[in-house]
């Protein structure tokens, strides 16, 4: 099946509300100014599609439109793709939160912290007091980093070769690499945005004796009939590919393997070669942390299956008490300091779960989302979030390599969703003439 949206998803679809223009305005006003090449849209709420949209051009220089199945690179939001992947594992008894990493990858069994710096600047370091251990992993609070910055973290991350988006290298080369740099803060003390879902992708393939693709495939993808979803388009899919694009000067600016260079804040430290991927063939090491390709119709399924704690259209993928853990808060401790990634701080109430955040109090956090919504979103502006409170899930994609604050599309719709909901509700509650 390679339709736009599957086909009993269209079946479920609901009148359309008015409100929704609003919502699509956000990428309309981007495209007219020329920031934005195009988007799609998806939202469900309460067993029914209540919008999808596909807005503007899915590559400006051929005037291609955007199409609704479109497949977008979803950089991070592979993360809680790989998440449901541990936890089908979790589910299976094969790990434990408490377990330390080494216990499946020995090769980290000798990670050091980075403790300070000396009169050159190189780091000073001494083994953990307590073994990263798989909760910190699935948290981002292991000590690992994304090699963005310029401190010693960062530069000796970038010294080892270890890859944001490693797809050439064997899984015994890359933890080669990891194991020489130093974790940035005692495991569990502190937040930091880094590789651990790439780690927990080689856990995947160790524990279930497959590779990671393979494993996807069969116990995700396909029960879920995320039909166009993988870590490479293949030739007969290659014209549905959204064009990648960056700001330059005000201007959107085509980004390929072999672009010379371009700006982004939140990755300055990167060359382009880093996070810019053909997808043509099948990687050595699939990123667990930013490798997949996807639509907003194969996403919808796998956000309606954690709104459904585990189950879609008669389909069990993950046991309620999986879906739980993996989008509860998992660090209340953590919300003191100024720990986050730009533009997602923690905070009470804007807490991290298992590979995304949880809303655990919306007031406090400010944010129009209802209690316990689960959400990550990627570096090329895709997001989306499962709001189990207003029984919604919205997916958004879009393909532009910048900072996420610099359009804030993502940040804006949710008051616009937020008061769809409302109005919705408000309608259904009045009397009938």
């Amino acid at each position: 099946m390679s339709s736009a949206i599957h086909a009993n998803t269209l079946d479920r679809r609901s009148a359309p509300n008015p409100g929704w223009r609003e919502f699509d305005q956000l990428f309309h006003d981007a495209i007219g100014r020329g920031l934005l090449s195009g988007g799609v849209a998806l939202a469900w709420h309460k067993g029914a599609v209540v919008h999808a949209a596909a807005m503007g051009w899915r590559d400006i220089a051929r005037d291609d439109p955007m199409r609704m199945d479109a497949i977008f690179r979803l950089y991070s939001m592979t993360k809680p793709v790989v998440a449901v992947a541990m936890m089908i594992l979790w589910d299976e008894g094969r790990w434990s939160p408490t377990d330390p990493i080494a216990k499946y990858l020995p090769e980290l069994a000798d990670l050091q912290v980075m403790v300070g710096t000396d009169e050159t600047g190189a780091p000073i370091l001494a083994p953990p007091s307590t073994p990263p251990t798989m909760e910190h992993l699935m948290t981002h609070q292991t000590g690992f980093s994304y090699g963005f910055a310029e401190d010693a973290i960062d530069r000796a991350f970038r010294a080892a070769g270890v890859p944001v988006l490693p797809c050439d290298l064997s899984a015994e080369a890359y933890l080669k690499r990891l194991a020489q740099v130093p974790l940035a803060f005692e495991p569990g003390t502190g937040w930091r945005y880094g590789v651990s879902m790439d780690v927990q992708g080689i856990i995947v393939e160790r524990l279930s004796g497959m590779g990671l693709r393979d494993f996807m495939r069969q116990r995700i993808f396909a029960p879920l009939e995320m039909v166009d979803t993988d870590f490479l388009v293949p030739a007969e899919k290659r014209d549905r590919l959204a064009t990648l694009y960056a700001i330059e000067a005000d201007t959107l600016v085509e980004l390929t393997a072999d672009t010379p260079s371009f700006t982004y804040e939140n990755m300055a430290k990167l060359a382009r070669r880093d996070i810019v991927l053909s997808y043509d063939r099948v990687p050595m090491l699939p990123s667990g942390g930013g490798g997949l390709v996807s639509t907003a119709a194969d996403y919808l399924r796998l956000g309606r299956m954690l709104l459904g704690r585990g189950s879609i259209d008669g389909i069990r993928l993950l046991s309620p008490e999986a879906v739980a853990t993996m989008t509860r808060s998992h660090t209340p401790h953590l919300l003191a300091g100024r720990f986050g990634t730009p533009p997602h701080e923690l905070r009470p109430g804007y807490e991290f779960a298992y590979n995304g955040v949880a809303v655990t109090d919306p007031v406090a956090a400010g944010v129009s989302l209802g209690q316990g919504t689960y959400f990550w979103d990627g570096a090329a502006g895709c997001w989306f979030w499962v709001d189990p409170e207003n029984e919604t899930v919205l997916v958004a994609l879009v393909q532009l390599l910048t900072d996420a604050e610099k359009l804030s599309l993502q940040f804006r719709s949710r008051d616009i969703v937020a008061d769809i909901i409302a109005n919705s509700s408000n309608s259904q509650n009045l009397p009938a003439a």
